[in-house]
C-alpha cells in the first residue's frame, strides 16, 4: 500500500517521531523508580532523566503536529476527521500522558532529587512516580493501538 507524496513523508515522520520520542519516554519514566531505589550513586542519571521525561514530553507535540497534517488527507482518498472516535480518543490520551509525565513524573522527581541532595531518602515519592509511568505507558499503548486498529473507521 504505497504512500506518495506529503501523505508519505508526513506518515514516515509521525512514525519516526513516535519511536523515537515516546520510545524513549517511556523507557525513562519506567527506569526512574529503580534508579531512585538505588539512592545516591545515581543521582547524576535521576538529573538527566528529570530533563529527558520533560524535553520527551513536549517534543512529542511534534507527533501530533505531523498527525494533524494527514488527517485531512488520508490514505487513498479515506478522508479522515479530528471528530472520528480512534483520532479523537488518541488526541485525548495523549495530553493524559504528556500531562502525566509533566505534572507528575518531573516534578516529583525533581522533589526526589532535591531529598537526596539534602541527604535524605526519596523513596516516598515511588509511588506518584510508579503509578505515573504506569499509567502514561498505558495510554502510549492504547494511543498506539488505536492508530492501528483504528475501530469505527
Amino acid at each position: 500500500m504505497p504512500h506518495p507524496g506529503s501523505f508519505g513523508l508526513l506518515l514516515t515522520l509521525h512514525i519516526l517521531l513516535a519511536i523515537f520520542v515516546v520510545g524513549p519516554l517511556t523507557l525513562v519514566c519506567a527506569s526512574v523508580p529503580s534508579l531512585l531505589r538505588t539512592g545516591s550513586r545515581t543521582l547524576p542519571i535521576l538529573r538527566l532523566a528529570a530533563r529527558l521525561v520533560r524535553g520527551f514530553a513536549v517534543a512529542s507535540l511534534l507527533i501530533v503536529v505531523t498527525g494533524a497534517g494527514m488527517v485531512h488527507q488520508g490514505s487513498f482518498g479515506s478522508v479522515r476527521s479530528f471528530s472520528d472516535s480512534w483520532l479523537l480518543g488518541s488526541l485525548v490520551l495523549w495530553v493524559v500522558a504528556c500531562g502525566i509525565c509533566l505534572a507528575v513524573i518531573a516534578p516529583s522527581l525533581s522533589h526526589a532529587i532535591a531529598e537526596i541532595d539534602a541527604g535524605g531518602d526519596a523513596r516516598r515519592r515511588l509511588g506518584s512516580i510508579t503509578g505515573g509511568a504506569v499509567l502514561s505507558s498505558a495510554c502510549w499503548v492504547v494511543v498506539i493501538a488505536l492508530m492501528v486498529v483504528k475501530p469505527g473507521a
